[in-house]
């Protein structure tokens, strides 16, 4: 059978094409972050607040990292959900198996940078210290939110291709 080519509003979306969109996106949502991060800090505030606002952040920073904790848990399932859904997972095909795996990947590798922030915060508090903006928790914390996007973004691409892949056969 004969595909007819796609006209102007059907372009098709292929895997490498998808990856170029999504690598030009983390550059632009990386820069839009140094941007907001080279803006200026507010000035202090007096020490007698200084404590409840240490709590408001150390509360956000624990909130963001739950989120983010149950945000992967729920991929990883999402993404086992939909290998096994079929009556025969076995006949997926192997790209769509290793976009499953990846996308496993790093939905372990956010839970462990989660873990890793969660750790590094715990020491800071048993020290009488939190500071959000510390490297130690800064890069587990960028770890964890990269690598949960990476993983829904893999996960994208592949119920994409399945779906691509079903109205191709």
């Amino acid at each position: 059978m004969r595909r007819k080519p796609p006209s102007w509003f059907q372009i098709r979306f292929g895997s490498w094409r998808f990856y170029a969109v999504v690598v030009l996106a983390a550059f632009l949502i990386h820069g839009i972050g140094a941007l907001v991060n080279s803006v200026q800090d507010v000035q202090p505030i007096s020490s007698s607040l200084s404590d409840e606002y240490k709590k408001k952040q150390l509360d956000i920073w624990a909130e963001m990292n739950k989120l983010l904790i149950t945000l992967a848990t729920v991929v990883i399932g999402g993404i086992g959900g939909f290998v096994l859904k079929g009556s025969a997972p076995h006949t997926l095909e192997p790209r769509q198996m290793r976009r499953a795996a990846a996308g496993w990947v790093f939905c372990a590798l956010s839970l462990y940078f989660g873990y890793l922030a969660y750790q590094e915060a715990s020491i800071m508090l048993s020290n009488g210290i939190f500071d959000a903006k510390s490297a130690r928790l800064f890069w587990p914390t960028r770890g964890q939110f990269w690598s949960f996007l990476i993983s829904v973004l893999v996960f994208a691409d592949l119920a994409y291709g399945a779906n691509r892949a079903r109205e191709d056969s």
